[in-house]
C-alpha cells in the first residue's frame, strides 16, 4: 500500500525523526516497521492485511500501512464507502497511528471483531571500546475508546460473548544482548486500557495499565453514547548502557481492538489517526549520548518543525493523507472527528440514557457509571 506525503509533511516529520549516529564505532541498523489489520465475525471468518518495511533511518517516509474495510462506520460519520475499518500506519521517521471503527445492526456470535496493530524497531551495536548511553522519548496522542448503543447493564440470560469490548495499548521496550550472549529485556512504558464488566452491578469499566493510573476520564453524550479517554502523554527514557561488544534492540508496539456481538451497536478505539499521521499521529525519538530532555526538541529541530508546520498549513486544504482505489476508499477525516458526533440508538431494544455516576476501584483506577435510580447530576462511589 502506497502512502503519499507532501514535502511539508516531510519537514514536519524530520523535526521529530530519530537522531542519527555518526561515530564509526557505533552501528545503527535499518528501521523495521510492521502494520496489521483484521476483521472477523459470524459471517466473515477473517479478512486481514499485513505490511512490513525495512529501510535506513534517514528514509523518513518509508511506510508500513494496513487496512481492512468492513461493516458500517461509527454513527453519523459519512465517508465515501460508508464503511467501518481497522487500520494501522507507521513511518521510519517514528510517526504512527492506529484505529478501529464499526457499526453493526445484527447479532453475531462470534462477535464482530476489529483489530489493528503496528511495531517499530531498531538495533544499536557498540563496536567501540567504551560504554555508550542512549535515551528515547515517545509522544502518545490520547488513547480513546467509544461505544454506541451499548447498555450500562448486561441483558439477563444473554451470552456474555455478545457483549461489546475494546482495548488500546502502546509499549516501549528494549532488549540488551551482552557480549556473553545473555539477554536482558525491559518494558520501559506501557500505556493503555481495556474494558470489562463490573461484577454484580454490571457497569462497563475501563481497567488501566500501571503507567496510565490517574490519567483516565469517562465522557457521556446526551444520546447515551459514552467512552473512555486517557490523557495524551510525552515521556522520556534512559535505556540500558551498552558496553563494548553489546547490542541494544529498542522500539515500540501498539494496538487498538474492539468487538460487539449485539446488533445496533457501534465500537471505536484508537491511538492517534492512521489516516493523518502528520497532525494526528504519535512520535518517537532516539539518541545516543546525553538523555533527551523529556522530548523537548533541540533548536534546530524546532526550526525544522516550525517550517514544516507553516508550509503544511498553507497546503493542507489541497492535501489528501491517503488515496485508495474507488472500491476501497475509507474516510480521510481524522479519527478524532469520527468519535465526536453520534446518532440516537436503541441498545438491546431500549433507549440509552445519560449516565452521571462514577465507580472507582481500590487497586487500580477504573471509571464507570450506573443508570437509574440515580438522579441526574448525582454521584455514587463503590469499592471493588
Amino acid at each position: 500500500m502506497t502512502t503519499r506525503i507532501s514535502q511539508a509533511a516531510l519537514l514536519l516529520i524530520a523535526g521529530f525523526a530519530p537522531v542519527s549516529v555518526s561515530a564509526d564505532s557505533i552501528e545503527l541498523s535499518d528501521v523495521r516497521i510492521t502494520a496489521r489489520a483484521t476483521f472477523s465475525s459470524q459471517r466473515v471468518p477473517e479478512i486481514s492485511d499485513f505490511a512490513v518495511k525495512v529501510a535506513p533511518a534517514d528514509q523518513l517516509l518509508q511506510a508500513a500501512q494496513a487496512l481492512v474495510i468492513e461493516g458500517l462506520p461509527f454513527p453519523n460519520q459519512p465517508n465515501s464507502q460508508n464503511a467501518g475499518f481497522a487500520s494501522s500506519a507507521g513511518v521510519v521517521g517514528g510517526i504512527f497511528g492506529v484505529g478501529v471503527n464499526g457499526l453493526h445492526f445484527q447479532n453475531s456470535l462470534p462477535p464482530n471483531r476489529y483489530f489493528a496493530s503496528g511495531t517499530w524497531s531498531q538495533t544499536l551495536t557498540n563496536n567501540s571500546a567504551v560504554t555508550q548511553v542512549s535515551s528515547g522519548a515517545i509522544s502518545v496522542p490520547a488513547p480513546t475508546i467509544r461505544f454506541f448503543g451499548v447498555g450500562n447493564s448486561f441483558p439477563p440470560g444473554a451470552d456474555p460473548d455478545l457483549d461489546a469490548s475494546a482495548a488500546v495499548n502502546i509499549r516501549l521496550t528494549s532488549k540488551l544482548t551482552h557480549a556473553d550472549g545473555s539477554v536482558e529485556e525491559t518494558v520501559h512504558f506501557a500505556y493503555g486500557m481495556h474494558t470489562l464488566r463490573a461484577p454484580i452491578v454490571g457497569v462497563l469499566l475501563a481497567d488501566l495499565t500501571d503507567d496510565a493510573l490517574g490519567a483516565l476520564s469517562r465522557f457521556d453524550e446526551p444520546d447515551g453514547s459514552f467512552g473512555f479517554r486517557l490523557l495524551p502523554v510525552v515521556r522520556g527514557f534512559s535505556f540500558s548502557s551498552v558496553g563494548p561488544g553489546e547490542s541494544l534492540e529498542f522500539g515500540y508496539d501498539y494496538f487498538a481492538t474492539a468487538s460487539t456481538g449485539f446488533g445496533e451497536t457501534g465500537v471505536f478505539a484508537a491511538i492517534g489517526d492512521p489516516f493523518n499521521l502528520t497532525t494526528g499521529g504519535g512520535s518517537f525519538e532516539f539518541q545516543v549520548g546525553d538523555a533527551l530532555p523529556n522530548s523537548v526538541p533541540e533548536p534546530g529541530s524546532l526550526t525544522t518543525f516550525g517550517t514544516g508546520l507553516t508550509v503544511l498549513c498553507l497546503f493542507a486544504p489541497r492535501r489528501r493523507p491517503l488515496r485508495l482505489p474507488s472500491h476501497a476508499r475509507v474516510p480521510t477525516k481524522r479519527i478524532r472527528r469520527v468519535a465526536r458526533s453520534y446518532l440516537g440508538s436503541r441498545p438491546h431494544g431500549r433507549r440509552c440514557e445519560p449516565i452521571t455516576s462514577e465507580i472507582t476501584g481500590n487497586d487500580r483506577n477504573t471509571v464507570g457509571a450506573t443508570a437509574s435510580p440515580l438522579e441526574p447530576g448525582s454521584w455514587v462511589f463503590f469499592s471493588l
